[in-house]
């Protein structure tokens, strides 16, 4: 396994996984769980590409090409023959962590907007091909009707987040369309039928395992991974670890396990900044109506009602 971490300026987020894998006759290579295309290797030097979402989710392809050197891949990105910055990967070796002993540390506070690694495309199953050729974000996406785009977006969209300390939980408190997320520290299980309980933002059970916080969520409503597409099934399961690095910043490592639509765990690596005692959340303003009115305009309303089987 090896993590890979960018330059951001180049405007790509700060940390993801990278996975090589020797198989029978080549090299095959994932980023955050999805296949990018191997482009050669020679000696110490490896050359593969990169596609990634940016905020204003406008689609990169990067050509990343690197050399290793002990257990370190460091290398530059281009994009059309630009150089876009530097990149480096380091291996790290999995430690054991089920059996440590709890050790809490404070997340409460206001952390700024994410700096991700936004892979674009999965590896998805037949079904999730399907699903998401059919998906036509100009009239499906939810949140142009300012409805709540679901835990793994809102975990990567452009807004700050709080977290507060209650009784036996934290409660996340987003910035967009102020949705509230609470994570359940007590002890307690997932109530029965879960899975069929359709929560944009699901049912959230945490724990410690030394300073890293371990949250699953399962009883998810249908949704898309971003506003590009990439299927989100009711039945996924959402694994999540939330620790502080050595600078104070807040990392967050999702894994989304939905087998109906990926053959492998997507996943995602956010990271965010603690913000002043004194900052808030900002006010967040969203009217549908623009978004109705566009499709009266573009005779596309009558469209949108007939797509309810598409909408998220």
């Amino acid at each position: 396994m090896l993590w890979l971490e960018t330059d951001n300026r180049i405007g790509m987020p700060a940390v993801g996984s990278l996975v090589i894998e020797d198989t029978s006759d080549n090299l095959s290579i994932f980023i955050d769980g999805g296949p990018v295309n191997f482009l050669g290797v020679n000696g110490s030097q490896i050359r593969f590409d990169f596609d990634w979402s940016d905020l204003p989710d406008l689609v990169h392809l990067s050509v990343m090409e690197g050399t290793l050197k002990d257990d370190v891949i460091e290398g530059i990105a281009t994009e059309n023959g630009e150089n876009r910055g530097a990149w480096r990967a380091t291996r790290i070796v999995n430690t054991e962590t089920t059996n440590m002993l709890s050790a809490p540390v404070d997340f409460t506070g206001i952390w700024s907007r994410p700096s991700i690694l936004s892979k674009h495309g999965y590896d998805l199953t037949e079904v999730g091909e399907t699903s998401n050729n059919t998906y036509d974000p100009a009239i499906d996406d939810p949140i142009l009707r300012c409805v709540s785009d679901g835990l793994i977006r809102m975990s990567h969209g452009p807004f700050s987040i709080e977290v507060v300390k209650g009784q036996g939980r934290l409660i996340v408190l987003h910035e967009d369309l102020h949705e509230v997320r609470r994570i359940y520290l007590d002890g307690r299980d997932f109530p029965e039928e879960i899975d069929d309980a359709n929560l944009a933002m699901g049912y959230s059970i945490g724990h410690w395992e030394g300073s890293t916080l371990v949250v699953e969520s399962r009883g998810l409503k249908r949704t898309v991974w971003d506003a590009g597409g990439m299927p989100i099934s009711s039945g996924a399961r959402v694994t999540e670890r939330w620790y502080l690095d050595s600078t104070g910043q807040l990392h967050v490592e999702f894994s989304l396990y939905d087998p109906v639509n990926y053959h492998r765990p997507a996943e995602m690596h956010t990271l965010r900044q603690k913000q002043p005692d004194d900052a808030e959340i900002m006010e967040y303003s969203c009217d549908p109506h623009a978004f109705y009115r566009s499709l009266q305009l573009e005779g596309r309303l009558e469209e949108y009602w007939g797509r309810s089987i598409n909408r998220r």
